[in-house]
């Protein structure tokens, strides 16, 4: 299914439920699978690495926390790396970027552009935030 989707051959899914399944549980895996296929955007969209030994900071606690802080935010896709040696690359197509640069340090990144470079893990979550707050802001005084 996931082909035909891809290749523009349907513009919706049905699914089939056997009562067995809540519809919360159906609607979530509709949409996600519409938002997979490129149909229909209803979430935020997260890029992350599987981390490796350049990974120099907690990655699974810091995807949560990314996580919770923008999921209201809804069509942006936000990248987590744990590396700057293939983070950025791996997330090019992201809107905004979370990549780690050396040992509890972290840089921001607004599309393949970086932003703002080292700043100290605990603080980088709020300034993602602020970041994506401003540059919603600016984007919506000008249309």
């Amino acid at each position: 299914m996931g082909a035909l989707i891809l290749d523009g051959f349907c513009d919706g899914i049905f699914l089939f439920n056997q009562g067995s399944l809540s519809h919360a549980t159906v609607d979530a895996t509709a949409f996600g699978i519409l938002q997979a296929g490129r149909i229909r955007t209803s979430k935020t969209e997260y890029i992350s690495c599987p981390g490796c030994g350049r990974t120099l900071y907690d990655l699974e606690k810091t995807i949560a926390r990314v996580k919770a802080a923008t999921s209201h935010l809804t069509g942006l896709k936000i990248g987590i790396m744990g590396c700057i040696v293939n983070g950025p690359g791996e997330m090019a197509d992201a809107d905004y970027g979370y990549v780690g640069a050396g040992r509890g340090k972290i840089s921001l990144y607004k599309g393949k552009v970086c932003i703002d470079k080292n700043i100290p893990e605990e603080e980088a979550v709020e300034r993602l935030l602020e970041f994506i707050r401003n540059d919603l802001k600016k984007k919506s005084d000008i249309g």
